[in-house]
């Protein structure tokens, strides 16, 4: 049975296994689901993450002992995987080259911004692979999309198979660009906006992570698979050509479908 235990005096955490998994991340989404359609009142926000739900309520409406109530209640029915339904998406990005962003006179902490790679060197070195085999191992898998991060657009991913072990940057970078793709051991972490990172910049996707003009403006969601798609320097200016001009789709399919599995 998951733990519920407080956050101050306007929250409520449900913890689950201490572990990072898949399994274990799908509990989590699924219990925000069901409480999602309760349509409860008082609950303002929830923030799902690996392994725990976090739940912001107002207790002059809910209090603590209600919330938690309805919380354990929740949980007690099985949480059942649904990978039949699970869906893929895939993400372009340029893994080394010329990006050419839109204002090339802004630095990112060391570099221009035009190269999308900067960290490829160092992970080539660490692993002890080829620029090509870092790209094929990274494109090679699905990685499942656990959440999203404190920023929008800004998701979480982390693949089952093991395909590096490097670790973070020994120095963060104070800021790197929107659409960065940034790794540490098998995980990756897709920048929706220029922020601050301590992962290894492997590549940029000329895609918006997140777009406001759209009714779904967040290119991924928890739950969804992405597989990496490795594109040229003139695939890049098209597809960001596209995508500033709100024209850009992503191409999607069932989990299992079109090398989906």
């Amino acid at each position: 049975m998951p733990k519920i235990k407080p956050v101050g005096d306007c929250a409520l955490t449900v913890e689950f296994e201490n572990e990072i998994s898949i399994p274990v991340n799908q509990k989590v989404h699924a219990l925000d689901a069901r409480l999602r359609a309760l349509g409860l009142p008082g609950v303002v926000e929830t923030v799902p993450t690996y392994r725990t739900l976090l739940v912001y309520y107002k207790p002059e409406l809910l209090s603590y002992g209600a919330l938690a109530a309805r919380m354990e209640q929740l949980c007690q029915a099985p949480f059942e995987s649904r990978e039949d339904a699970a869906t893929v998406v895939e993400l372009p990005v340029l893994y080394g080259g010329a990006a050419e962003p839109d204002d090339p006179t802004v630095h990112y902490d060391g570099w221009d911004g035009r190269e999308t790679a900067p960290d490829m060197g160092d992970v080539t070195a660490f692993e002890h692979l080829s620029r090509e085999e870092v790209i094929r191992r990274h494109t090679s898998h699905l990685s499942y999309v656990y959440f999203q991060t404190f920023a929008l657009g800004h998701s979480q991913l982390g693949c089952p198979e093991k395909t590096f072990s490097i670790s973070r940057r020994a120095t963060p970078r104070t800021l790197i660009p929107q659409g960065s793709i940034a790794i540490w051991a098998s995980q990756t972490v897709l920048n929706g906006f220029d922020l601050p990172c301590g992962w290894q910049v492997i590549g940029r996707t000329p895609v918006l992570l997140y777009d406001r003009r759209l009714a779904e403006p967040a290119y991924c969601h928890p739950g969804q698979w992405i597989r990496f798609v490795s594109i040229t320097p003139e695939e890049y200016k098209e597809i960001h050509r596209q995508a500033l001009a709100g024209n850009y789709r992503p191409v999607s399919y069932p989990k299992g479908q079109k090398g989906g599995a």
